[in-house]
């Protein structure tokens, strides 16, 4: 009986707050496609690339795009990917819409690349599967 005595305060602080976070927008438009995220400050490209064959050939897209002014657009990590997608699932992106279907490339700080496709889990969250081999979009993100 002693376990319990805490769940339940726990679980009403976590649908308070899962009840104030879902009423936040994070995403922002600061130019034509471009994405903010204005928790991190980080940049999204809004649109995807087209199919994108290697990983050399996704990180130079990403390292030539010039979108809104800016030049310095790279890969986004798997993190990134996923925390993005996260924040999108719940619904936190106000009335921003990203094509999120399909293979992602992202890139490593140790030079590695991967390419996966978002799923979702049997928890109901997003989860990273790995699709070594195949073509994917580049979704660019400064810094």
């Amino acid at each position: 009986m002693k376990k319990s005595v805490w769940l339940y305060p726990l679980l009403l602080v976590l649908l308070v707050m899962q009840g104030c976070a879902a009423k936040q927008t994070y995403f922002t438009m600061p130019s034509e496609g471009i994405v903010k995220d204005s928790t991190t400050g980080q940049m999204w490209q809004l649109e995807r690339s087209k199919m994108i064959n290697s990983f050399d050939e996704a990180r130079r897209y990403a390292e030539n795009l010039r979108l809104g002014g800016y030049d310095d657009w790279r890969l986004p990590t798997i993190y990134e990917l996923y925390d993005l997608n996260y924040l999108f699932d719940l619904h936190m992106n106000g009335d921003i819409t990203l094509e999120r279907e399909g293979n992602f490339w992202s890139g490593e700080k140790d030079g590695d690349g991967m390419i996966g496709a978002w799923a979702i889990s049997d928890q109901c969250e997003p989860s990273r599967q790995y699709e070594p081999g195949k073509a994917g979009y580049v979704r660019a993100v400064r810094p």
